[in-house]
């Protein structure tokens, strides 16, 4: 029973050891575009949706952090679902400010929350010209974010959470993973061990 407490505690350790290595993953920082383009208006005739594609390539989690870099003439801008679709630059939910010098800006955003961010250019017919994309963010756990359900009107709003409710902090779900992990270990291990005992004395009977 000893070589059994033994073992349980180790699973124990070992899966709160990788619970908290996962909670303390550390952001990354995407530079969007991957290229000297970065977050620019496409030239004309472009329909590659270069912007949309990098987005989609990317596997986002909470707390990663996107790098817009653009001209100082240029702007981004953090919209809702409606005016992405109509490039609207008129209500954005942000407009983020550039930093740095010389001919350029430096704006880096983090993602907050696992859900969708609808991200355009504000400069007047850049979001048409496909200065636009959607950044899709899932949970430490890995858990997808569904596309919001349409709302009345066509403008595919993501609901806001009702006043009081907070979600869930991944360190607890991370922890209740692993305790539960744990205690599934204790017993399959008292399991292991009985039927070893009960075999053993069913040969030493007959």
């Amino acid at each position: 029973m000893a070589r059994l407490a033994v073992f349980a505690a180790s699973c124990g350790v070992l899966l709160l050891l990788g619970a908290s290595s996962v909670a303390s993953r550390a952001p990354t920082v995407y530079v969007v575009g991957d290229d000297a383009r970065g977050w620019a208006a496409p030239p004309p005739g472009d329909t590659t949706h270069a912007l949309s594609r990098w987005a989609m390539r990317h596997r986002f989690h909470v707390g990663d952090v996107l790098d817009f870099k653009y001209s100082k003439n240029d702007s981004v801008l953090l919209v809702r679902r409606g005016d992405y679709d109509g490039c609207r630059t008129a209500s954005p939910v942000r407009r983020l400010a550039g930093g740095g010098g010389g001919g350029g800006a430096d704006t880096k955003f983090r993602l907050d929350r696992p859900g969708l961010f609808y991200f355009i250019g504000g400069v007047p017919a850049h979001c048409e010209a496909g200065q636009r994309m959607v950044v899709r963010v899932v949970d430490e756990l890995g858990a997808p974010t569904p596309a919001p359900a349409p709302s009345p009107g066509g403008m595919d709003e993501e609901p806001a959470p009702p006043s009081g409710d907070r979600p869930i902090p991944v360190p607890f779900k991370l922890f209740v993973a692993a305790f539960v992990g744990f205690i599934s270990g204790c017993f399959l291990a008292g399991f292991i061990v009985w039927l070893c005992m009960n075999c053993r004395r069913l040969v030493a009977a007959s």
